[in-house]
This record gives structure tokens, C-alpha cells and sequence, in this order.
């Protein structure tokens, strides 16, 4: 008997004129383990090691061993062969792929010439290896839409570049999650054992509190965690760099886990306890989630905010470089861009003036998603110790080229211009995350290549250029894909920025046990340095 117990956006002044327009738009499983035991007086019978062995199999009867087939001969199964053509193993046995999935085999097919042929990632790729393995992938599986944007997902994120997106027509947030939201209420950061919260709904679905560490999902633990919840699908961003690909993995960590499915917390004071996920599906109603794009879940409907702690530290917060409280111009020639600029800095520089009689001040930008870039130049220029020094440029890929080509053209060349609005002779820190993009990569690096101030935090996303052109694929499902044709390259030497996240002087964390006590571990840290 059988028992079983269950154990940025570029100037347009610079930008060549077929670039202008897509460059505006930027501006804008695991089970719980199972031990089993065998009685021996019902169970099959023993070999001569004492060993159990099949019962006998009925001549002709198959089954599956992975892709692979066995069949039933002498009243045993022999070794596994691989089916025939493309079919493969499933349901006891080799099945041909269905027309649909031939067709999105192909349509996946299709998705990896358009980014191949576009996109500006400078370094080479094997895109027939791509295909084929994201062929495999969909006429292998079960033939659902799920299946199906797992394989595009898998070859989409191989190609690290930047500024590329791989979207649903219909379904993001309930197919498959939307990064940077918690429709399960709690958000997350990276941390050396597993995901760290940072933040909750007081009655969110798994009864996590903020200094909870997850420890395990499935069979992934500690610093496998992350990596694991990585390979699930979302809606997503290209992942330029491993600091960005964790840390929205881990800020998405709640809704990337399935219904049913057991992980392991660990409190503040060390106590753990297995959660069981909620039963129920994600819905899609992001109106209601939780925003983890602000490891705190602070707003960024606020343009700017600053204020002087009790110790006489200024804090300045700025959670994006694109104003949230006017929309930007629909019709973006230099004069209303650079009316729009004036109204944000405007705001920025009366934050600063109430905070710039302090003897320090850090610049909080966690989080912070990009936007305007020459307003991250501005706010730089004023800090102590700045230079005028050329910073980066940037150049377009001719598309189709092969191999890739750019144009002679440089632009977006960027550099600090020391003084200016934002002067200040005091100490100056700036705070990053692995979800500083596009402009909010640029701020930090020219904070560390051209002033005195030093970045505490961990590595910036390391996203340089700007989505440039988008395809719509009929699927079904449909989906959308967007390319970046933007190399840009350090001034220094003249080697591709694209993936290299700006690293920080200091590199911090998060603590559980400050978390639970209401304390900013990183921010901390950084003040501590400015002492």
C-alpha cells in the first residue's frame, strides 16, 4: 500500500529629424515535497536486489519520458526515442503540433527578425538559437495563451537593450502580471536571503509585513528566489542589466507567485511561517494594486518634495524627471518643451531652496523611471565639485543593416555646466535603485564621473537611449513590441553605456529589522557618509 505525507529622452536640437518623433514618445512552479513509503506486502514486486520493478506493461503502450517517447515491448518499456518530425511527448504519448501553434512559432519567428534588425544592442546575439529554442518552447507546450507568451517572453528578454517593450494587447495584469504593481498588496526589493518587503496593504493577501524576507518559493531558496521568479512572464521592460531584472522581479515578487503555491517568510526577529498563496487569479483591476515602483510605495504624483530632518540633513525627493502635474506638450517643438522644463525646474528649485541651508543634502531618486535628462544635468551642475567635461553621445543603428552599422552622426552629448540654479557648496548624496532608467541613469552617472558627490544605493538599470519604433503582432494574442535604435557610448572611451548601470560609491540594503522599525536603511547609510 502507497502512503504519502506532504513535507531618457534625447534634445531634439541634436536628434536626426527621422528620430524625432519616436523620440518624443519617450519623453513622455514550485510544489510543496511529498514523502512517500510503499508497503511491501501490497506494493509491485521486488527484483533480485530487492529493488522494486515495473508491472508489466500492455505490448504497444506508450509513454512520455520529458519530449521524449517509450513504448511497451516484451511486457517492458524501453529506452525513450525522440517522436517524429516536430510532434512531441504529451499525454502518454507523441502529438503533432496544431496549426496554431505552428502559426505562432512562426509569429515568434517574425517578433525576433523585427528586434534583430533594429535594435541598437551592440554586442553579438545568436538569433537562430533564439528561434529555435522559442519554437521548441511553444510546440511543446499546451498550446495556451500563456504557453504561447511565455516562449515571446524568454526571446524577448534576451536581447538586453534598453528602452524595449513587450506588451498585451489584453491581458497584462491578469494573463500575466504588470511589473511594478502588487495586486496582492506587498512590494519588494532584492535581498541576500530572497526578497525583502518593503512594502504592504495592512490587509494584503499573503499577511506580509513590511522587514519580511521570503526565503523560498517552490524549490528555489535564499538568493535563488529571485532568480527563479525572473524566469516567470510578465509584461515587461527589456532587462538591460542584472540590478534591473532583480529588482523588478522582486518588486512585482507577490503577483509573479501562483495560486496554491507555498513560500517561506522570515520575520524581523528570525520566526518563520509557510504562506499558501490565495486561491484566486490576478484580475487586472491595477487601479486598486499597490504601486512598487518607489521601494516605499510613495507617490509619484508629487513632482518633487524636500525637508530638513531633525539632525539638519535636507532630503530632496524626486521621483521622476517628467512633471506629474502638467501634461507634456502634444505638440513638442523646442519652444514648448523648453516652457515645460521651466515649470518642473521651477518646482525642483523651490524644493532645493528650502533645503539648501543645510550642511548636507541628499537627493533621493529611487525608483525614479526618467524623463527629461537635461533637467538631471541641470540639478548636477550646482553640485559641489562639478566639471564641464563631455559625458556621452549617442548615435542610430541604419536599419537592417548587418552586421549592425550607426550613423557617423553623434548626438545627445551631454555634459555638466558647473553653477547655475542649483549651486551648493555643502556635502551632496544622491540615493539609486535598480529601477533608475534612462534619465535617471544618466543624473547618478554624472554625478560620479563629474562632481564630488557620492551615490549610495545599488546599481542603476544602465538603460541609455530611447524607444524608437513599435510593432504590433496579431497573435493571437496580440501583442506589441517596441526596439530602441539608440547606441550611446561613455565619452571616455568610447565604449557602449547600454547595460552598464551606474555602480554606487557606497552599496547598501536593506534590513529587515529597520524596516520594521520604520527606518530607511539606505537612506541612513548615506546620511552617515555626509557626516
Amino acid at each position: 500500500m502507497r502512503s504519502c505525507v506532504v513535507r531618457d529622452v534625447l534634445p531634439l536640437r541634436a536628434v536626426p529629424r527621422s528620430l524625432a518623433s519616436a523620440l518624443l514618445a519617450v519623453l513622455l512552479s514550485g510544489a510543496a515535497l511529498v514523502a512517500c513509503s510503499v508497503d511491501a506486502a501490497s506494493g509491485p514486486p521486488a527484483d533480485t536486489d530487492g529493488g522494486a520493478v515495473d508491472a508489466p506493461c500492455e505490448e504497444g503502450a506508450t509513454r512520455c519520458d520529458g519530449d521524449e517517447v517509450a513504448t511497451c515491448s516484451g511486457g517492458a518499456f524501453g529506452a525513450a526515442a525522440p517522436c517524429e518530425g516536430e510532434s512531441v511527448c504529451r499525454d502518454g504519448g507523441c502529438r503533432a503540433p496544431t496549426d496554431a501553434q505552428l502559426a505562432q512559432a512562426a509569429e515568434l519567428a517574425s517578433m525576433l527578425r523585427y528586434i534583430e534588425e533594429e535594435t541598437a544592442w551592440h554586442a553579438p546575439l545568436d538569433w537562430d538559437d533564439l528561434s529555435a529554442r522559442g519554437r521548441k518552447s511553444i510546440l511543446g507546450g499546451d498550446g495556451s495563451d500563456l504557453a504561447y507568451f511565455t516562449a515571446l517572453y524568454h526571446a524577448f528578454v534576451a536581447v538586453p537593450q534598453g528602452h524595449q517593450g513587450l506588451y498585451l494587447a489584453r491581458g497584462c495584469g491578469k494573463l500575466v502580471p504588470y511589473p511594478g504593481y502588487s495586486q496582492r498588496g506587498a512590494c519588494g526589493r532584492p535581498h541576500a536571503r530572497g526578497i525583502i518587503v518593503t512594502s504592504v496593504k495592512a490587509s494584503n493577501a499573503l499577511g506580509l509585513k513590511v522587514g519580511d524576507v521570503v526565503t523560498r518559493v517552490g524549490d528555489a531558496a535564499g538568493g535563488d528566489v529571485v532568480g527563479a521568479l525572473a524566469e516567470r512572464p510578465v509584461c515587461a521592460s527589456s532587462r538591460p542589466s542584472a540590478s534591473f531584472r532583480d529588482t523588478t522581479t522582486a518588486a512585482t515578487f507577490s503577483d509573479l507567485l501562483t495560486p496554491g503555491e507555498e513560500i517561506l517568510v522570515e520575520a524581523p526577529d528570525g520566526a518563520t511561517r509557510a504562506v499558501k498563496v490565495p486561491d484566486a487569479p490576478l484580475t487586472g483591476a491595477l487601479g486598486s494594486a499597490l504601486s512598487c515602483q518607489d521601494p516605499f510605495s510613495r507617490s509619484t504624483a508629487v513632482p518633487v518634495e524636500s525637508a530638513i530632518r531633525p539632525d539638519g540633513v535636507g532630503v530632496i525627493r524626486l521621483p521622476g524627471f517628467l512633471d506629474p502635474e502638467q501634461p507634456f506638450p502634444t505638440s513638442p517643438t523646442e519652444e514648448a518643451i523648453a516652457t515645460y522644463r521651466a515649470a518642473f525646474e521651477a518646482k525642483i528649485l523651490a524644493a532645493f531652496d528650502a533645503v539648501k541651508s543645510a550642511p548636507a543634502i541628499v537627493w533621493d531618486v529611487r525608483g525614479n523611471g526618467g524623463g527629461l535628462t537635461m533637467i538631471g544635468l541641470a540639478i548636477a551642475s550646482g553640485f559641489p565639485g562639478a566639471r564641464a567635461e563631455t559625458i556621452s553621445y549617442c548615435q542610430a543603428r541604419v536599419p537592417k543593416s548587418d552586421p549592425p552599422a550607426f550613423d557617423s552622426l553623434r548626438y545627445a552629448e551631454y555634459a555638466l555646466s558647473p553653477g547655475g540654479p542649483f549651486a551648493y557648496a555643502g556635502k551632496v548624496a544622491v540615493l539609486i535603485d535598480g529601477l533608475d532608467y534612462s534619465a535617471a541613469d544618466y543624473f547618478p552617472l554624472a554625478v560620479k564621473a563629474r562632481t564630488n558627490a557620492i551615490v549610495v544605493g545599488a546599481p542603476t538599470a544602465g538603460a541609455y537611449g530611447a524607444t524608437s519604433k513599435s510593432q504590433l503582432f496579431e497573435g493571437p494574442p496580440a501583442f506589441s513590441v517596441s526596439v530602441d535604435v539608440n547606441r550611446c557610448a561613455t565619452a571616455d572611451d568610447d565604449a557602449p553605456l547600454e547595460g552598464r548601470g551606474v555602480a554606487p560609491h557606497v552599496a547598501v540594503g536593506y534590513d529587515p529589522k529597520d524596516l520594521a522599525a520604520g527606518k530607511d536603511t539606505v537612506l541612513e547609510r548615506a546620511v552617515a557618509e555626509l557626516r
